[in-house]
């Protein structure tokens, strides 16, 4: 994790400012423990802050000065709805709230410091971003280039149950048929891992996203239609929700989402960013470790 904890920071920023003698300091009964009635004074614990964690503290308050200045003259800020969004999809990849806490004990983290570097992590991207020259007509040939990318492909919304043999394909599917609830069906027999546990749901998929027995089944049926095939995998009982027929990209419809994308593959990443910026900069340290 990028920031220090700030109560160590607070503490380092207090000592820089303060320098009262150890005297005055144990007048004022300032310890931070006792041992066997020996005390440790705050003034020796911050000393020994200072000397372990100075150095690291000063270097990210420095930097955290520099991209607060770069941003503003930019114009470059974090989106609330943008991160929430954002954060929604990484919560969603790590599987859920599970995922995140065990994350979080891994890295000895908290959710706090954790949505904090998330956003400095963004903040930094948008702004190398932000420092990308487009020439005119750039973007617009990026898109040409990557058109595929951009249309939206014909997709089928579907579940499916697997099994292992014929037999208890057409046993399930006659049941399906007959109005059996698919979703208790494929968690009771489904023997894909994958998708068993959600009701057999596998949501909206792509031609070339499965094998192609699957898929020629999948494409082939209409909307509410079960159907069954057979494939390396098993059997299949498979039925389609919804279909979408895919649609051409149009270049006017979603030019700032072409420019972000093709900033992004031409700004520096955040490392070699945050060193430019410490380069470009005027830095004059004054503070040494005692």
């Amino acid at each position: 994790m990028k920031k220090t904890n700030l109560v160590l920071l607070l503490l380092i920023l207090t000592l820089s400012l303060f320098s009262a003698p150890l005297t005055l300091l144990a007048e004022q009964g300032d310890v931070a423990a006792t041992v066997n009635g020996v005390a440790i004074s705050r003034e020796d614990f911050y000393k020994v802050l200072e000397a372990q964690y100075g150095q690291q503290t000063l270097q990210e308050m420095i930097q955290d000065e520099l991209i607060r200045q770069r941003a503003e003259a930019l114009g470059v800020a974090i989106d609330d709805d943008e991160f929430a969004e954002m954060y929604e999809l990484i919560i969603e990849q790590l599987g859920g709230p599970q995922g995140l806490e065990m994350l979080l004990a891994q890295n000895n983290a908290t959710e706090d410091v954790f949505i904090q570097q998330l956003k400095w992590n963004m903040l930094l991207g948008d702004m190398a971003r932000a420092e990308v020259e487009v020439e005119e007509g750039a973007v617009e040939a990026f898109f040409e280039e990557y058109r595929s990318y951009y249309d939206e492909p014909e997709t089928v919304e579907v579940s499916h149950v697997l099994v292992e043999t014929e037999e208890e394909a057409k046993e399930l599917l006659a049941q399906l048929q007959a109005g059996a609830d698919l979703s208790s069906i494929a968690m009771e027999h489904s023997k894909d891992p994958g998708t068993a546990a959600q009701g057999g749901y596998l949501g909206a998929v792509p031609r070339g996203y499965t094998v192609i027995e699957f898929e020629e089944m999948a494409f082939s049926l209409g909307v509410g239609e079960y159907g069954m095939t057979e494939s390396s995998y098993g059997w299949h009982i498979i039925t389609v929700h919804s279909k979408n027929e895919g649609k051409e990209a149009v270049f006017e419809e979603i030019a700032a989402e072409v420019e972000r994308d093709y900033r992004g593959t031409r700004a520096l990443d955040l490392q070699s960013y945050l060193y430019k910026l410490e380069q470009e900069a005027d830095i004059t340290v004054e503070w040494t470790a005692k």
